[in-house]
């Protein structure tokens, strides 16, 4: 028969909430800053009701539409242009 070893026992990892280093960096993926994770905190301190919100969302949407519109159109305008003066 074999005889196995014993497992050595890991300590216990504690947490003592010391910071070695802040571990926030600009060029991680999903990287939010201080500021903008205090906005977004502020936000929710708000309490906005499901209407309220909704309108936030529709007043941001209108303000980039109309900028999206203007951009669709003039690459489709831009495709008909060359289409048109190539084929002739």
């Amino acid at each position: 028969m074999r005889k196995f070893k014993e497992k050595k026992k890991k300590e216990k990892f504690v947490d003592d909430g010391r910071v070695i280093a802040d571990m926030d960096n600009e060029y991680i993926t999903g990287y939010k800053s201080k500021e903008h994770r205090k906005n977004v905190e502020a936000l929710r301190e708000a309490q906005l009701s499901r209407e309220e919100r909704r309108a936030i969302y529709r007043g941001a949407l209108g303000q980039v539409m109309p900028i999206f519109g203007i951009f669709i159109f003039s690459i489709i305008a831009a495709i008909l242009f060359l289409y048109f003066v190539w084929m002739r």
